[in-house]
């Protein structure tokens, strides 16, 4: 997730209540699920059919065997997920994994987190941006980039032999305003044809890959009690739907690694609350399963920044929450319904952000480990890079560029570890090394036109532009334009005759330089219905970070 969780985990704090018996509401009626049995079933225990160790090729175990050899997890967040409205079809793949302002996914940073002690990565990823509807096929078709990108990236924690969870996440397909048959209707052709493309992309990869069906899907924009709530009747439905949509579609491929791998089922929201976990409708051919549920708790702990958050740990809300035992209550109520649904549990997401407050932090990993452990639940925490800035979004475990980890996450993280007793390798936390522009290491073309230039660059501020001359003949598709900066947020073009956006689709190996092809602003022109001819300023603007301006040149397209 991004800034949702800070929504989702009211949730939690609303589900721990209920266990906890202080909340005395009326249940939530569907009345398709069979209730939850009031005691726990007694779990048989599954004879182990081969040595459990993931340093070989897996196949033939069962969900209870696979997560048991999964410890720890990471999750490689805000990257393959990144999103936007600047983001298409035609996007590069860095381009869409750089959005949000992270690095690209390196093999160097998986080897950093198998060395750290984790043994299973989790990597978000969001398709919508990135399909297209192919009228002779019938059929939304991933852009081929973007699916070999995927998969390269799938490589990087393959090769380490770790588990690896892909998913579709920030999906407009999923997560629509309301829940109505025609919405259904293309939800699922989409989950349908991702799903099949991902079942034949990696066919050949063995358990070690895992399919998670869903992210947190929900409707969107009705209300807490709805979105972020444990749904109604129909949503839940909805949703059940389209996890047998999406059970169907893996089993359904020849491969025989597509019959036994370990598939995800995401009830709505991803909540562990009652009326939504037991909603869950376990599909027909399921084979091997696990539910997926996110867990950012105690929420006053670790997201909340109101008066009634407490960033100490063992500690109590201002609403009077005990966090210890509110986590005792958390796992014990998974743990029953685990037995109950005959499937392991893995929270795919889970932490507490930084509010600099180190020490709990240790002692609020500790503590939720050691439940985790004794539950036999596999934990992925999440990881954004964002590091303490006063919001609970701050998430950042481990320096992307430089594969050392944060000073106030270092411990956090080594208690985790130490909670298995993992020997972690965790490097102490080295400054990335700033990239300072010079001309003389830019090659400039003789057939690039100058259109500004500024020796000791030009300081323009947030959102702020400069007016380019000269610009007019060279709009057009026998040109592309090139952006000489610096700047931590990549900039954008703008046509005046309105004011209309143009970003770039292609992510440059220079971070000085953003070329923006005739094709981007021809997508901008088709999007806000311009009129080029009508078109009557072209500016350099700078977008949500200060930029300094070195250079514009139109360069002739070879």
């Amino acid at each position: 997730m991004k800034t949702s969780k800070f929504i989702f985990t009211l949730l939690c704090a609303a589900f721990l209540l209920t266990v906890c018996g202080c909340n005395s509401g009326a249940p939530v009626t569907d009345p398709t699920p069979t209730e939850a049995p009031t005691e726990a079933p007694t779990e048989t225990p599954t004879p182990t059919k081969k040595p459990l160790t993931i340093n070989h090729r897996l196949t033939g175990l069962d969900a209870f065997e696979l997560t048991k050899l999964m410890t720890v997890g990471w999750n490689l967040g805000n990257s393959l997920d990144s999103n936007g409205p600047d983001i298409t079809y035609d996007s590069t793949p860095a381009k869409a994994a750089k959005y949000w302002g992270n690095e690209e996914p390196t093999k160097e940073l998986f080897t950093a987190i198998k060395n750290a002690g984790f043994n299973t990565v989790r990597i978000p990823i969001t398709w919508y941006q990135h399909i297209q509807y192919d009228e002779s096929a019938q059929k939304y078709v991933i852009n081929p980039d973007w699916l070999a990108y995927v998969k390269k990236t799938v490589d990087y924690a393959n090769s380490q032999k770790m588990f690896v969870i892909i998913n579709v996440h920030h999906e407009d397909w999923v997560n629509v305003s309301k829940f109505t048959d025609e919405t259904y209707e293309k939800a699922a052709a989409v989950t349908r044809d991702i799903w099949s493309q991902l079942a034949e992309t990696f066919k050949y990869y063995d358990q070690h890959l895992i399919f998670e069906g869903f992210n947190e899907p929900r409707q969107t924009g009705l209300g807490s009690s709805v979105e972020w709530g444990t749904g109604d009747a129909i949503s839940r439905r909805y949703i059940n739907n389209l996890l047998q949509v999406f059970v169907d579609t893996v089993r359904s491929h020849e491969a025989a690694t597509n019959k036994e791998r370990l598939l995800l089922l995401t009830g709505y929201c991803a909540s562990s609350d009652k009326a939504s976990f037991n909603a869950i409708e376990i599909p027909e051919n399921i084979g091997n399963y696990a539910l997926s549920v996110h867990a950012y708790l105690p929420y006053y702990f670790c997201m909340d920044t109101s008066d009634k958050a407490n960033h100490t740990f063992p500690g109590k809300s201002g609403y009077g929450e005990d966090y210890q035992q509110a986590i005792n209550n958390f796992f014990s109520a998974l743990n029953t319904w685990k037995l109950y649904k005959k499937a392991p549990i893995i929270i795919t997401e889970c932490g507490a952000s930084d509010f600099n407050n180190t020490e709990d932090r240790v002692a609020w990993a500790t503590y939720f480990f050691e439940k985790a452990k004794t539950a036999g639940i596999t934990c992925v925490l999440w990881d954004n890079q964002n590091t303490y800035d006063g919001t609970g979004e701050a998430y950042g475990l481990i320096c992307r560029s430089t594969q050392t980890w944060f000073p106030n996450s270092l411990p956090m993280v080594q208690a985790i570890m130490d909670v298995y007793g993992i020997t972690a390798e965790l490097p102490t936390y080295r400054e990335p090394e700033p990239e300072i522009f010079d001309w003389s290491s830019l090659k400039i073309e003789e057939d690039w036109v100058e259109i500004y230039r500024s020796e000791n660059g030009l300081e323009i501020d947030t959102w702020g532009n400069l007016a380019l001359e000269n610009w007019k003949p060279y709009l057009n598709e026998n040109y592309d334009f090139i952006m000489v900066y610096s700047s931590a947020d990549e900039p954008y073009m703008v046509l005046q005759g309105g004011w209309h956006k143009v970003f770039a689709s292609v992510s440059s190996n220079s971070k000085f330089l953003v070329r923006f092809t005739f094709k981007d602003v021809m997508t901008t022109v088709k999007k806000e219905n311009v009129v080029l001819e009508d078109i009557y300023n072209y500016y350099a603007s700078a977008n949500s970070k200060p930029m300094t301006l070195y250079g514009v040149y139109a360069v002739p397209v070879k």
